[in-house]
């Protein structure tokens, strides 16, 4: 099982290929040459596409070439769709703690809106667009957010994602679901070939899931008022909290560097003030008001937290627990 899944977007999760044919016909004809059908644009189309275009069009300028192309596309009536299985299988990474990251040459603008239409947008840690070579990229996105390659996988539907991938030396997955025909795939040495997301899907369900290097806070103390009776909530009582988060990156990955962690330190100070800043009825509510700082003001990918309460005599204690998973 990957802890980390980078997605190319056009041909892998959305079908936009007649939308990219109609906007490259639009360019070809700029320059008086001929259109191309479905059949024939899969056969030479080829990214990075400043290159495809220097041997298609060597006159061109490659700002002008970007303002035709861009113009085509903000003006077309031609829709986009997801890819079959798409949305099933970003859910599946998100309920599995995997971390998802775009890597796309699409323009950023024209991606955040494709991204926001088709409701996939908030399914990413981070997203790179814009990158025309993403060969010469990868490696800078792997160690931004600290991934190590063992850990890793590039998916995409092209020669170009897949020799993007061993650059970085990571795992290549090619689908067949895009814009290279399956020939044309295998010449770039995927390390799997899968028809769609779902074939992909079921082959990570057949590998355990790896165990995520973690961070207690074991019986952290916090004094609130809480309760459910208003006599409860007046004197402030003592709870513990355990603490389990899962870091942003690998103990690996982290070398020696602070800001590649989750400083708990800080986040037990912040839990404390969190417990104590207002009044509250159900140890349910602020058990997940605290998992919720872990993951979204510390950036925890997962935070468990199980709170215990010492209110009835005849119990040891009284406790809820809940995990949350980064979106």
């Amino acid at each position: 099982m990957f802890r980390n899944l980078i997605f190319d977007w056009s041909g892998t999760l959305c079908d936009d290929m007649a939308l990219t044919i109609e906007a490259t016909n639009y360019v070809l004809a700029k320059y008086n040459r001929e259109p191309l059908d479905r059949k024939a644009f899969r056969n030479e189309f080829q990214l990075p596409y400043p290159d495809y275009y220097a041997v298609k069009i060597p006159e061109a300028k490659l700002e002008d070439l970007e303002d035709y192309y861009r113009y085509a596309f903000d003006h077309s009536a031609t829709g986009v769709t997801l890819v079959e299985h798409a949305k099933e299988f970003v859910e599946y990474c998100r309920a599995r703690g995997i971390r998802c990251f775009i890597l796309t040459s699409m323009d950023p603008k024209a991606f955040r809106e494709q991204a926001i239409q088709l409701g996939m947008y908030d399914y990413f840690e981070h997203i790179h667009s814009g990158i025309h070579n993403k060969e010469h990229y990868i490696s800078t996105l792997m160690q931004l957010h600290g991934l190590r390659p063992q850990e890793t996988a590039f998916i995409g539907d092209m020669q170009h994602d897949i020799r993007a991938a061993h650059c970085a030396g990571i795992t290549g997955i090619g689908v067949l679901t895009g814009y290279n025909n399956p020939t044309q795939l295998a010449e770039a040495e995927p390390e799997l070939t899968v028809p769609h997301l779902a074939a992909l899907q079921q082959l990570l369900d057949r590998t355990p899931a790896p165990v995520a290097d973690s961070i207690c806070l074991n019986n952290l103390e916090l004094n609130c008022h809480i309760g459910v009776p208003e006599e409860e909530r007046a004197t402030p009582q003592r709870l513990t909290a355990t603490i389990e988060l899962t870091p942003p990156c690998s103990f690996e990955a982290m070398e020696e560097n602070i800001a590649h962690t989750i400083d708990y330190a800080a986040l037990a100070e912040r839990l404390t003030e969190l417990a104590q800043a207002e009044p509250t009825v159900l140890l349910e509510t602020l058990a997940h008001k605290l998992a919720v700082c872990c993951v979204q003001e510390f950036g925890a990918v997962q935070a468990s937290v199980e709170l215990h309460k010492f209110i009835l005599p005849q119990l040891s204690s009284t406790a809820v627990r809940t995990v949350l998973i980064r979106s």
